[in-house]
């Protein structure tokens, strides 16, 4: 033991240097077991991992969203004359090639036009080897697509530089004006599972946002930590020190940045850090490399909405780091995108039942009790 212990502390080791930053981060990242990193690892071995975490921050202390004018953000498009036409506008993400081969063997899904497409293969895409036929043009699968909600379900997939592997979810929706905040029935007390949240709100799809304080640790959620504003009423005002407050403004536009006046937001939350800002992704060679569960949402210039869920510490999914989110985001065309809480918090939850596998203790399918979450309604 005399001899493992320095061994699994200090070796530059790449597998082990990156297995220990892992645990350190997992540990520090929580608000009550920290102690399962400081009781025997050295405080200048977390400081070196943590202080990362740090840097950013301060790099990103003045960052804020800036969308331009209208003009700006998007060019002019053409409305579709027809219903085909309007889908495939819609969802630009859709490879038209996929689509046309499924529909043509699946037609049974457009029988009631275009506009009422309802596809929904996510349980038989949990089988092994399934494979929808649908992908996107960035190459994912797509496992759902709902056209009266302009929602679409990507499945995620890859691995880091060390053959560690990722899995997770995208969804991909067109209605920026239905996507907000929903908070648990007994916010400031006790938190509900996304899932119910997701109840409450008559909403299609949720993820976790905010994170929670637990000072004594009794794990309940339902104390949100940061600022919360939801459906135009402000909750609870910002902490600061380098979180960024990521919320939606009344054009339906995703902003984030420290933002003293918040009287233009809807709906929003706080956490960190930015991923993008107006185009740029500011985390690239950050150093935040250790994978984990995680949360996302990011909107492009048309206002597309993107909001990520990664499973992790779990056999079919490692996690993802920070970077590599951003890179995701990218790939989808954020102009703008900030993590959200993730861990044991992440799941997702689309059309009444988690779609994401998150990591708790207890196992629950449903994930942990949380404060709130991001719906679409």
């Amino acid at each position: 033991m005399t001899i493992i212990y320095p061994f699994l502390l200090y070796t530059p080791n790449a597998f082990v240097s990156r297995w220990r930053e892992w645990y350190i981060e997992t540990a520090m990242g929580t608000m009550t077991h920290q102690w399962l990193a400081t009781w025997f690892i050295p405080g200048d071995i977390i400081e070196e991992v943590m202080v990362k975490r740090y840097l950013m921050n301060q790099k990103q202390a003045d960052l804020v969203s800036n969308w331009g004018t209208e003009t700006d953000n998007v060019s002019e498009q053409t409305e579709a004359s027809t219903p085909r036409g309007k889908f495939f506008q819609t969802f630009s993400e859709l490879d038209r090639e996929s689509f046309d081969a499924f529909a043509a063997a699946n037609p049974e899904y457009i029988a009631d036009g275009y506009d009422r497409i309802n596809i929904d293969l996510i349980e038989n895409a949990t089988k092994k080897k399934y494979n929808t036929g649908l992908i996107t043009t960035q190459g994912d699968q797509v496992l759902a697509i709902n056209a009266e909600h302009g929602i679409m379900i990507v499945q995620l997939t890859g691995e880091d530089e060390l053959g560690m592997e990722y899995a997770g979810k995208l969804a991909i929706c067109k209605k920026p004006e239905r996507v907000m905040v929903g908070t648990c029935s007994n916010l400031f007390s006790y938190g509900a599972y996304v899932s119910d949240i997701v109840r409450d709100y008559d909403a299609m799809l949720g993820i976790n946002a905010s994170g929670f304080a637990d000072y004594e640790g009794n794990g309940t959620g339902g104390l949100p930590y940061g600022f919360l504003k939801s459906n135009g009423e402000k909750l609870q005002s910002a902490v600061g020190n380098g979180w960024k407050i990521i919320g939606f403004d009344e054009e339906n536009r995703l902003q984030i940045g420290a933002f003293e006046d918040t009287s233009n937001l809807r709906d929003g939350v706080e956490f960190h850090p930015a991923l993008i800002l107006n185009g740029e992704n500011v985390v690239r060679d950050s150093g935040l490399n250790e994978e984990q569960p995680r949360t996302a949402i990011g909107q492009a210039k048309d206002k597309t909405v993107l909001m990520m869920v990664v499973d992790g510490r779990q056999s079919h999914s490692f996690g993802i780091s920070i970077e590599s989110c951003a890179e995701v985001m990218e790939k989808y065309g954020a102009y703008q995108a900030s993590m959200l809480d993730g861990g044991s918090s992440s799941v997702m939850v689309y059309n009444g039942r988690e779609i994401t596998s998150p990591t708790t203790l207890s196992k629950n399918p449903e994930g942990r009790t949380l404060p709130d979450a991001f719906l679409v309604k």
